[in-house]
């Protein structure tokens, strides 16, 4: 009786394949209009990346937007009242004759690197919005790649799956030791700028922040190789508080040029 589900009219599945490429949801070829697809075995589609039909893509798109917000604004508020303890609670009265002493026209600079230094963290962090399309988070994710290449093949033939990186044994710790550095390279020309910045006027504060965020960086590596994706949290964590905080600096630096502000 189970039977009676099924048409009793069925397309052989060489032919059905042949009308579509494996990206799968919809890229037919020979002039054939797109099938629905409602499912794909063990959660994978015949691109080789983890299936996602609209409403998935749409709902993941939905919240990773909620979340990139909230990670432009969080740290920010955080690191600024930090920041702001430190220099209402440290030693107020030095720190005061030394943003006296850089100039009215120093806020402007000030300003612009903290503008640069937001600039910078949204661009590595909106890509996101398309990543939470492409790739599921979760065990055995494909979280770690940054990007994803295809394999060039003549028009004529059958397009191959996307190409990824090996996740598994010392080649994907080394994948994944590489990941964290080029995660380091993508955030640390702000981090410099903040830096020399907040330095002139927060010297020891920064110092203290320096080794903090050095600490944090290593611990993400090791734990990013070692532990795969998720065991690097707390050493991402640590980084971006502290590069928060290093940020909070120069915008307090920059409101107190502008508002003669004294701590």
């Amino acid at each position: 009786s189970s039977l009676r589900r099924f048409p009793r009219t069925f397309t052989p599945l060489s032919d059905a394949m042949a009308m579509y490429s494996p990206v799968g949801a919809g890229y037919p070829q020979n002039g054939m209009q797109p099938m629905m697809v409602e499912s794909a075995p063990n959660g994978v589609g015949a691109n080789g990346l983890p299936f996602m039909d609209e409403d998935e893509k749409d709902s993941a798109r939905g919240k990773t937007i909620g979340v990139l917000f909230a990670l432009l604004t969080v740290p920010r508020v955080i690191g600024f009242l930090v920041a702001w303890a430190i220099a209402h609670f440290g030693a107020s009265l030095k720190y005061t004759v030394r943003i006296r002493a850089l100039g009215d026209d120093a806020g402007y600079l000030y300003a612009g690197a903290f503008v640069f230094s937001f600039m910078v963290g949204f661009l590595n962090k909106f890509p996101m919005v398309y990543k939470s399309q492409v790739i599921k988070s979760g065990p055995g994710s494909l979280n770690s790649n940054m990007q994803i290449f295809k394999v060039l093949s003549p028009a004529d033939s059958k397009p191959l799956p996307y190409i990824v990186l090996e996740e598994d044994g010392t080649v994907g710790e080394y994948n994944r030791a590489n990941r964290s550095l080029f995660h380091f390279n993508e955030n640390v020309a702000s981090i410099i700028v903040n830096i020399i910045l907040a330095g002139r006027v927060f010297a020891f504060p920064v110092f203290i922040l320096i080794c903090f965020f050095c600490l944090a960086r290593v611990l993400h590596q090791i734990m990013y190789a070692e532990g795969g994706y998720g065991k690097h949290m707390l050493g991402f964590l640590m980084s971006q508080l502290v590069d928060s905080i290093i940020e909070g600096l120069v915008l307090v630096i920059a409101i107190a040029i502008f508002s003669g502000w004294a701590f």
